[in-house]
């Protein structure tokens, strides 16, 4: 039989699911028919990508259910689901009509990776300068082209947010050598200042000197953060720095983490569904009951990982090239099991 906690984390996540219906129906109708330019002929209003960056990896390097490798055959974990976490600079703003930067993008990017065996959440962070190939949309919704830019401008070309989740899935499953994405959770800069403020502010300890961020912020520093500073602190960075992105990306892993762990601990049933009524409109999801359930129950892995690769100083922007051999071996070492 099960306990009452599992019964009431069951109720909670039916509460979100019917919350969240809303905003997920449009991407469950359109995920198998994304949009395509029939026609053939371009559009002046397409934004161009601006970076001449190579792709990370190409479609046809798909590994699929199983993949060969150095002569060793291995096989997905059929006990890994994958949750695609996103927080979202949005401005409530969306693609047509706009140029790529003016719109909604995804500063956020995280693969939970949920291991049902091991009753376990594993974080891999993706950073949003990471050149990767983005499916590109013209104004009018049609597909034009796919080309290499920064992955987080994937969330751009979306034009609601429901559509910029599953492009943001698509996106990162095609740099993970097609790893699907089972879902994807996705809050906007006021949704996590909404949860942050109703959870009564986030504790946290400083790992280093961010004090041109907040005086306070010395390294070492314990401080209980507001849902502001919480949302400032994730999203911070020095422009005029080469490379400051990454650093950022750090931020973002402790400050996840610690968010969730705080969710974990002080989220019943009732709670819950207070915290997602207050949130309502600042999130977008498809996860299912049974996921949902898993986000609050399993335990965190304590080493969050992030995309192997360097930093590199491009013409306008800061761009993120992925190490190839050292991805194709962390995709195998999280994803896959050597065939016995």
């Amino acid at each position: 039989m099960k306990s009452n906690k599992s019964i009431l984390l069951l109720a909670a996540a039916v509460v979100l699911l019917a919350i969240l219906a809303g905003v997920s129906a449009a991407l469950l109708s359109r995920e198998d028919a994304p949009l395509r330019n029939t026609s053939g002929e371009s559009s002046s209003e397409i934004p161009v990508p601006g970076s001449t960056a190579v792709p990370t990896t190409e479609p046809d390097e798909d590994w699929g259910n199983t993949v060969e490798i150095d002569g060793v055959m291995y096989r997905l974990n059929p006990d890994l689901e994958t949750v695609l976490f996103l927080g979202a600079d949005d401005g409530g703003t969306a693609a047509p009509g706009l140029a790529p930067g003016e719109g909604r993008r995804a500063d956020t990017i995280l693969v939970l990776l949920l291991n049902k065996r091991e009753k376990e959440i594993r974080l891999l962070a993706v950073s949003r300068d990471t050149i990767a190939d983005v499916d590109v949309y013209a104004a009018n919704g049609d597909y034009a082209y796919t080309a290499p830019t920064h992955i987080n401008m994937q969330y751009f070309y979306g034009d609601s947010p429901s559509r910029s989740c599953f492009l943001m899935k698509r996106a990162v499953s095609r740099l993970l050598y097609g790893i699907r994405m089972d879902g994807c959770l996705a809050l906007n800069a006021q949704g996590i200042v909404t949860i942050v403020d109703f959870l009564g502010g986030l504790a946290v300890t400083m790992p280093e000197d961010y004090t041109q961020i907040d005086p306070r912020y010395q390294a070492g520093a314990s401080l209980t953060l507001t849902g502001e500073e919480t949302e400032r602190l994730l999203r911070f960075r020095d422009t005029s720095v080469h490379g400051s992105n990454e650093d950022r990306v750090q931020r973002q892993v402790r400050l996840i983490k610690a968010l969730v762990e705080k969710l974990q601990k002080n989220t019943g049933a009732s709670r819950l569904k207070e915290l997602l009524d207050a949130a309502d409109g600042d999130v977008c999801s498809d996860l299912d009951a049974e996921t949902l359930k898993k986000l609050v129950s399993y335990r965190l892995n304590p080493e969050p990982l992030t995309l192997p690769g360097i930093p590199v100083e491009g013409t306008n922007h800061d761009e993120f090239h992925v190490d190839e051999a050292a991805l194709r071996k962390l995709v195998i070492e999280l994803f896959y099991q050597p065939v016995e």
